[in-house]
């Protein structure tokens, strides 16, 4: 039996694979590839506004095609959304000062991602959590023994926008976080053998840092030292 080959978390091996991974990850590209639709609408309305000066600036938007939104109606929602955002933070700005405003954001958006990477990182890394490599990895054994449930209480569920559910998420990343809790309720006889971890299991499972790549499962330092 081949040497089950052990890699530490956060180490520089590690690193570089995970770096790889995000950059080569279809969402990540989505996501930044979105600047370039919005670079592409305001060159493209440019140029048409120039060919045909008589044609309404709305027309011109209308004609716009790109693969990053699906319909002009999605991007007006994204385009508000953001205007709303940027209204807020001027106007929280003007009232008490940019420095104040902008200290307190950076530093409650930091403690908040803080938290929010420790509860993403448990529903990936607890014991014996399936983490296959390119030529082992299948999507459904990764939804279902790979992330975890987090069971929180309703207002946590609320302000982490139903992170807990995460196992529903990997089988269908389209259903938007306000279903999650829907769809795990109607379907959870699919759902026995996901694993279900309670805030008081966090600790432990950040334990959890070791990939065995033999076995490809995740596995504790204890573990490894009992092995050793």
């Amino acid at each position: 039996m081949a040497e089950a080959v052990v890699y530490e978390a956060y180490s520089p091996e590690w690193a570089a694979a995970f770096k790889e991974e995000i950059n080569n990850s279809p969402v990540y590209k989505q996501a930044a590839a979105a600047w370039e639709g919005s670079v592409g609408l305001v060159v493209h309305l440019v140029k048409q506004t120039l060919a045909q000066p008589g044609v309404p600036l709305r027309a011109h938007a209308a004609s716009y095609r790109t693969r990053y939104w699906s319909s002009w109606r999605e991007y007006r929602h994204m385009l508000w959304n953001n205007l709303a955002l940027l209204s807020i933070w001027a106007s929280m700005s003007w009232a008490f000062g940019a420095a104040r405003f902008f200290s307190i954001y950076l530093l409650s958006v930091s403690i908040a991602g803080a938290v929010g990477i420790v509860l993403f990182t448990v529903q990936h890394n607890f014991e014996h959590s399936y983490a296959g490599d390119d030529a082992h990895w299948d999507i459904d054994t990764g939804a279902m023994e790979g992330t975890s449930f987090l069971v929180l209480p309703w207002w946590l569920n609320w302000f982490t926008v139903s992170i807990g559910y995460h196992h529903v998420h990997h089988l269908s990343a389209g259903i938007p976080n306000y279903r999650l809790a829907e769809c795990h309720a109607e379907y959870q006889h699919l759902f026995p053998n996901v694993r279900r971890l309670r805030l008081c299991d966090v600790l432990g499972a950040l334990d959890c840092i070791l990939w065995d790549t033999h076995a490809q499962r995740i596995i504790s330092m204890l573990e490894y030292r009992q092995r050793a």
